[in-house]
């Protein structure tokens, strides 16, 4: 079963400090290690899956490093030849990260041998403000942040590593089978959590969490749309609906300003919560969120995803 612990902030930075560093050299410490397979995900949340399944014969590099906003990344030159020299890219997929299509486009030009494995494939995309139907908008591409999306990212991960590492297929299935294990720990520690809150409003700054709120059929009030702050009006209806909803809470991000986030907690007499959707360990983090949305976290209201 998946403990989730409460980390400590100084103990979160270090994770991250490790990963960037991991990720920076990975590639190019691979080059003097052929027995090892060159993986590359977009973000953090993947290499948890990417490194679980791959295991010890794989190095993942990560392409957007820690504390950064990957919906406007764009790497460097120098970062684009070292991802280029990878057996492997594990890309979110089309579509959902503008700069992933663009990066897909000069690697191939770059190394035409690469493996390009869509992860996304055959994930029902959410469209839309608060993942309502709405093909004018383009899909939320947090696809991780639930268990049906990681079980389908899982299974073209294990493919992929099959494809370019056949003669170790059987090991890859067999990590991707105790992955799926702890994916369904999670799940059901979330659905314990969020037992009986079916239907009920959680108030977001950043869209982030529509997959999330669809899997377990909560409803996510989003405070900004299409990168774009609410109107006097817009703001007035969320105040309104977190009011009448007993809503007290406002969950921002910490790649994001919480001054909006500060503004409409005041007018709740709430309080803001930090919840990160790029935290590195995907499983645990989802039910971090789930016992701060359902109330049952023991210090949410300071600490949730440090």
């Amino acid at each position: 079963m998946i403990q989730c612990r409460r980390r400590r902030p100084w103990i979160w930075l270090c994770i991250l400090g490790v990963l960037a560093v991991c990720s920076a050299c990975c590639i190019e410490q691979d080059a003097k290690d052929d027995s090892r397979l060159q993986v590359v995900v977009t973000i953090l949340p993947q290499a948890e899956m990417a490194t679980s399944i791959g295991g010890e014969r794989t190095c993942v590099t990560v392409v957007v490093p820690p504390g950064v906003e990957p919906h406007t990344y764009e790497p460097s030159a120098a970062q684009l030849v070292q991802i280029s020299r990878a057996d492997m890219y594990l890309r979110l997929g089309p579509g959902l990260l503008p700069f992933e299509d663009t990066l897909v486009e000069r690697i191939r030009a770059l190394n035409p041998e690469i493996l390009i494995v869509d992860t996304s494939d055959g994930i029902s995309l959410i469209h839309g403000k608060d993942g309502e139907p709405d093909d004018s908008h383009g899909p939320d591409p947090h696809i991780w942040l639930s268990p049906s999306g990681l079980r389908i990212m899982a299974a073209h991960m294990e493919r992929g590593y099959a494809e370019i590492d056949p003669g170790h297929q059987v090991e890859y299935a067999a990590r991707k089978e105790r992955y799926l294990h702890d994916v369904e720990d999670a799940d059901r520690s979330v659905r314990n959590a969020l037992s009986g809150m079916e239907g009920e409003p959680f108030l977001v700054f950043h869209p982030a969490w529509g997959y999330f709120a669809r899997e377990y059929s909560l409803i996510q009030v989003a405070v900004e749309t299409e990168g774009k702050e609410p109107s006097a009006k817009e703001l007035s209806t969320l105040i309104t609906l977190a009011r009448e909803r007993g809503i007290r809470v406002v969950f921002a991000e910490p790649q994001f300003s919480t001054r909006g986030s500060e503004v409409i907690a005041r007018e709740i007499n709430g309080t803001v919560v930090l919840i990160d959707p790029l935290a590195p360990d995907t499983l645990a983090n989802l039910q971090r969120v789930a016992f701060a949305i359902s109330g049952t976290y023991g210090d949410a209201k300071t600490e949730v995803g440090h």
